[in-house]
Order: structure tokens, then sequence, then C-alpha cells
């Protein structure tokens, strides 16, 4: 607690120096002030985390101090200390929140000692959770920030997605796809309108039950193959060039891509 200091407030300058002897090994500083009016300045010269002031001081009650005291540090733990028979004073102080604590006088140097420990825990645990409030808010701005950008990517990545397959689509050239099991997989809008077979296609159906024998061979050669050779074909009483490109690697196959182009 080195950099935690607490004010004693009191028109008695023999309570303060009791107050203070109470309070010399106590690991905070001690500030202390003759009136509410000195006390108001000590608050906007240091940093105070407790004040314990007395209820009856001329000029300036306690109550009225500890009010000023809370709109000049609203985080600041008040206690009051009194020892005339004031409820209605102590009880407005408390339901306004400017009192945290209530001590008679004469105190208990035991009292008071552990009452201004627990209020000074009482701020620590106040700014922890104020910290941490702060920070679940800036993480909570961060999380906002990053599903925005998120969401921008996806975006991004369904345009390009939708650009890339409409460039597919309208290949001038006929694209086949055919899995490394021998399955008609993909076709493109170009090849779906060239061959009358593939417009109606089921993807997964198995190539020997749509192409023509000879198409089905080369392809097969292809894939059982680590190289690949363009063939032509007969199809539909036309002539047909094929290009094939494998897809994968010669460890993890995954089949290939055909164009195919008639012969003019």
């Amino acid at each position: 607690m080195a950099d935690t200091a607490v004010l004693l407030v009191d028109d008695e300058a023999q309570i303060l120096n009791s107050l203070r002897r109470v309070l010399r090994k106590e690991p905070y500083k001690v500030f202390t002030a003759e009136s509410g009016a000195e006390g108001l300045k000590i608050l906007q010269e240091h940093s105070i985390q407790t004040i314990v002031s007395d209820q009856r001081m001329p000029n300036m009650t306690g109550a009225e101090f500890l009010l000023k005291a809370k709109e000049l540090c609203p985080d600041t733990i008040r206690v009051m200390l009194s020892g005339y028979a004031e409820p209605e004073a102590i009880l407005a102080s408390i339901n306004q929140g400017e009192v945290f604590r209530f001590l008679a006088k004469p105190w208990c140097d035991d009292d008071l000692r552990v009452t201004i420990r627990q209020c000074l825990e009482h701020y620590k645990i106040v700014q922890e959770n104020r910290a941490l409030t702060a920070q679940s808010e800036r993480h909570v701005k961060e999380l906002e920030k990053l599903n925005g950008l998120l969401q921008c990517s996806v975006e991004e990545r369904t345009r390009s997605l939708q650009f890339s397959q409409e460039v597919f689509e309208n290949l001038p050239l006929s694209v086949v796809g055919i899995s490394q099991e021998e399955e008609i997989v993909l076709t493109n809008e170009t090849a779906r309108g060239e061959f009358d077979a593939l417009r109606s296609l089921i993807p997964g159906t198995d190539m020997s039950d749509i192409l023509p024998a000879e198409a089905v061979a080369a392809i097969q050669a292809c894939i059982t193959t680590t190289e690949c050779e363009n063939f032509e074909f007969t199809w539909e009483d036309k002539s047909y060039s094929a290009r094939p490109q494998k897809l994968g690697s010669s460890a993890e196959p995954r089949g290939l891509v055909l164009l195919v182009e008639e012969k003019v």
C-alpha cells in the first residue's frame, strides 16, 4: 500500500493527533485536516483512497463535507466518526452514499484500523473491477471489429467464389471433372449445352455409364499412370479432342479435369 493514502478530518487537533498515533504503523500515508474546506483542498492536491471525517464540525458538517468529497472524488471510500447521536444525519449520509462505514467516539483502536483496512481493500476491489470491465469492453470492441473484418472477408471470398464459378460456367471449352473413383463430379454450362447426356447428370455417376467407351479407356489409362496424354473420341456422331489434366499429387491423386473441344 505504498501509494495508498488516508485523510483524517476533525476540527480538534488533539483528536487528529490521537488518530495519527493509532495509525502510525499502518502501511499507508496519513493526511489530516482541521476543517471540511481544508480536507477538500487536500483531495484536490493528493490521491486519497479513504476519508475518515468527524460529523460535528463548524462551518461544514461531516455529512456536508463527505457529500462534497463524493462529488470531487467519487471512488474515495468515506467513513463518518462521531461522538454524538445524530441518527437522522447519519442515516441520510448512508442512504445518499456518502458514508461507507460509521464509527462512534470514543473509538476502539483495533476497530478503527480494521475498518480502514476494509475500506482500502474495498477501494482496491472497485478499481480492479473497473479495470476488468474496461478491459472486457475493449475486448468486446476488438471482437466486434474482428467480426466486421471477418464478415467483409467472407463477403469478399463469396464474391470471389461467385466470380470464379461464373468464369468456370462460361468457359468456351467443355469442362468435365472426374474423380479418382471414375465418377463424373463436375461439368460446366458449355459441356452441358454440348452433350445431351450431361444435361440431367447426377454428380457422382460412374463415367462408364455416360461417356463413350474409347473416352473411358483413355481416362482410365490417365488415372492409373503418372502422365496423361491427349486423346480423341467420337460422341453423339461428332469428333472431339480431349486434354486431361490430373489433380492432386502422385501420393494423393484426386482425379482429373477434362477439357473437351469439337474437332473442326
